[in-house]
């Protein structure tokens, strides 16, 4: 007969079980945005995007989300662009059903109007037009018009820095212009949002790695051009790929560098090629042309990621362009099992998931407490650090990395494809 096992034999056989684990959590430090909060304190030095220049007419008002805030943006008849808060000052009413005039617009309610700044210029139902509306204030943000974009700074008014310039996208080329809205539906106007943390998308960008499981070995090959115009199928190679990114600390962030071989040397002879991606902090992603691979050329797109609040967050690009053939690799640029993202029923979406799926099933905040990092998450662990700094500095009263001083010239970017060993610097 077979004795019981022992307790202690039991327990050994299951270790590692989930019970007992202590409660998961996120690291709010990165992650949470809202006013107050060390990051919503960063991003608030900043400038962020709000809308596509192009895009934002005066002919309605438009509601967004930025940073926690519920804010409408708006161009006035006389061209200006504002972003004031969506309750109205009077009486709470919301400013997307108001209506735009010359000078401002008006709430739908009571017919109070306010212009740009947020100053009271008429209330409609008071006698003489209002002879205190000058006690009214719209709370208000500044705004700048630059790359195609509509930018706006949230944060101290003392501490506003200059809105940056990129050498990337400086000096319109023949036939050049800025392609800076969303050939998609809903998302033309005030970006494309996504329903989870902005972090776990900016990350994902000094992620490299995913690329040769994710986009090839899990899902087929997902970048349009793999093959032909854009990466050899040899890029995605997961038994190599660790050892040939490199990550790197630069003047205003990180960036990695991968390499690979492709024959697209003088007379298709095999060089060596070297993948930049560069991450300008708090949230600007400077990403080459993956659809159409073309070594030394000229940088011409950043894109930022903007937290709308938490769990939610905006995505805005600017390209330098002279085709819209560029802008349309861009958007469209990474297919589902030959299809777009929003095309996809839910079995194709489990079988071929692409980064939309990958990011998003990590919760509306991933779980910094559960998860166990490797040596290919370097270039993350290298992001999480720097923003952390960030946000020691604010504390301590000091301009966070890369806010920028008045008269500064226009950044550089390193971000392209190089061949090995024509480039100072090449990694």
């Amino acid at each position: 007969m077979t004795s019981p096992a022992t307790p202690d034999a039991h327990a050994a056989a299951d270790s590692g079980t989930g019970y007992g684990r202590a409660p998961s959590s996120h690291d709010a430090r990165l992650t949470e945005v809202g006013p107050g909060t060390p990051m919503g304190e960063v991003l608030r030095r900043y400038w962020h995007p709000v809308a596509s220049a192009e895009a934002l007419t005066s002919d309605v008002p438009h509601r967004t989300r930025i940073l926690g805030e519920d804010l409408i943006v708006f161009r006035d008849g006389q061209g200006r662009a504002g972003v004031v808060f969506e309750r109205c000052a009077h009486r709470g009413s919301s400013l997307f059903y108001g209506r735009i005039e010359e000078d401002g617009i008006r709430c739908c309610y009571h017919g109070w109007k306010f212009d740009v700044q947020g100053h009271c210029l008429e209330q409609a139902c008071e006698v003489d037009g209002g002879r205190r509306r000058n006690l009214a204030r719209q709370p208000w943000y500044p705004v700048e018009e630059r790359y195609g974009l509509v930018f706006v700074y949230m944060g101290p008014p003392e501490h506003k820095p200059p809105l940056p310039r990129y050498e990337c996208l400086e000096s319109l080329g023949d036939g050049e212009r800025y392609y800076s809205s969303w050939p998609v539906p809903g998302s033309e106007v005030t970006g494309m949002e996504a329903d989870y943390n902005w972090l776990q998308l900016y990350e994902n960008a000094v992620d490299p790695v995913h690329a040769s499981w994710l986009h090839s070995q899990h899902s087929g090959f997902q970048f349009q051009g793999t093959g032909t115009t854009g990466f050899p199928e040899s890029y995605y190679d997961p038994r190599t790929v660790a050892e040939r990114v490199t990550y790197h600390r630069t003047p205003f962030g990180v960036k990695y560098v991968q390499s690979y071989e492709d024959k697209k040397g003088p007379d298709g002879r095999p060089v060596t090629l070297d993948w930049v991606v560069e991450l300008q902090v708090p949230n600007v992603l400077a990403l080459p042309d993956f659809v159409r691979v073309t070594p030394e050329a000229r940088h011409d797109m950043l894109i930022w990621v903007v937290p709308s609040d938490d769990t939610h967050h905006r995505m805005f690009y600017a390209i330098r362009a002279a085709d819209p053939g560029r802008m349309e690799s861009f958007a469209f640029g990474i297919k589902q099992n030959g299809k777009d993202n929003w095309q996809m029923t839910d079995d194709e979406r489990q079988k071929y998931p692409g980064d939309y799926e990958a990011q998003r099933s990590q919760g509306d905040i991933t779980q910094h407490s559960e998860e166990t990092l490797a040596p290919s998450d370097r270039g993350v662990v290298m992001l999480r650090r720097l923003l952390r700094t960030m946000a020691d500095d604010v504390a301590a009263g000091k301009a966070p990395l890369g806010t920028g001083t008045p008269g500064e010239p226009a950044r550089p970017v390193d971000s392209g494809v190089f061949v090995r060993g024509e480039r100072d610097g090449a990694a």
